[in-house]
C-alpha cells in the first residue's frame, strides 16, 4: 500500500524536471520518457523558473546553450553555464530567447528548450481537499477552472530528490472541483511518496 508522507500544492511560478540519461546512454529522458537523441523537448513560460536536475552521470556534463551546430554537434557549444546538478534557469518575463538548448558537452547529444510568453493571468489558488489510495490514486482539489491543467508531481525525497510529473494521468473538473486519478505509484517510487499540484495554461 502507498502510504503518503506528505502532499503540497507548487507554486505557480516555479518546476523541476529530471534529465537523465539511462543506462549511461548517449541520450537524454526528461521526466521518466524514453533516452532519445534529440532529447525531448523541455516546455518553459517566460518568467518561470525552473529547476534541472541532472543525472547524467559523470561522463555526460549538461551544459545549456543558446547555440549548437547541429550538422556537427561533437564541435561543442558555446556554454552560458556547465553545471553538474541542479541547474536553475530563470527567464525574464520579457525579452527572453525562444529556444534554448541542453547538451552533454562532451558528446554533443542535445535536446531543446522551448520558452513562451506568459499568458497575462494567474491561475487560481489552488487547495488538495482529499487524497484516496485504492486501484489508483485520486486526489481531489479546488479553486480551479477548465483554463489551467492540473499537473500532479511526485517526489520520494524532499531532500536530494526532485519533483515528477505522474504518467498518465486524468483530470476531470466540475463544480468548483478538480478530480486528478493516476495509477499508484509505488512501482516508480516505492512505498512513501509526496504529491502535489502544478497549473499550467491548457
Amino acid at each position: 500500500m502507498t502510504h503518503l508522507v506528505g502532499t503540497m500544492a507548487c507554486l505557480a511560478d516555479y518546476h523541476t524536471n529530471t534529465i537523465t540519461t539511462p543506462d549511461g546512454a548517449f541520450a537524454f529522458s526528461v521526466d521518466g520518457s524514453p533516452a532519445t537523441d534529440p532529447g525531448p523537448t523541455i516546455d518553459l513560460i517566460a518568467g518561470v523558473t525552473n529547476i534541472l536536475i541532472i543525472d547524467t552521470v559523470s561522463i555526460h556534463p549538461v551544459v545549456i546553450t543558446s547555440t549548437i551546430n547541429v550538422n556537427n554537434r561533437y564541435a561543442g557549444a558555446s556554454p552560458q553555464n556547465v553545471f553538474e546538478d541542479p541547474i536553475t534557469v530563470t527567464t525574464p518575463t520579457t525579452g527572453f530567447p525562444t529556444n534554448l538548448f541542453y547538451m552533454c558537452r562532451i558528446h554533443g547529444f542535445y535536446g531543446e528548450i522551448h520558452i513562451t510568453a506568459p499568458a497575462g493571468d494567474s491561475p487560481p489558488a489552488n487547495t488538495i481537499l482529499e487524497v484516496r489510495v485504492g486501484t489508483n490514486v485520486v486526489m481531489t482539489s479546488t479553486g480551479t477552472n477548465t483554463t489551467w491543467l492540473l499537473v500532479p508531481e511526485f517526489s520520494s525525497n524532499l531532500v536530494t530528490g526532485g519533483w515528477s510529473v505522474v504518467p498518465d494521468f486524468t483530470n476531470s473538473f466540475a463544480n468548483g472541483t478538480n478530480t486528478t486519478t493516476f495509477s499508484r505509484l509505488d512501482p516508480i517510487c516505492g512505498p512513501n511518496v509526496f504529491l502535489r499540484i502544478r497549473q499550467q495554461k491548457n
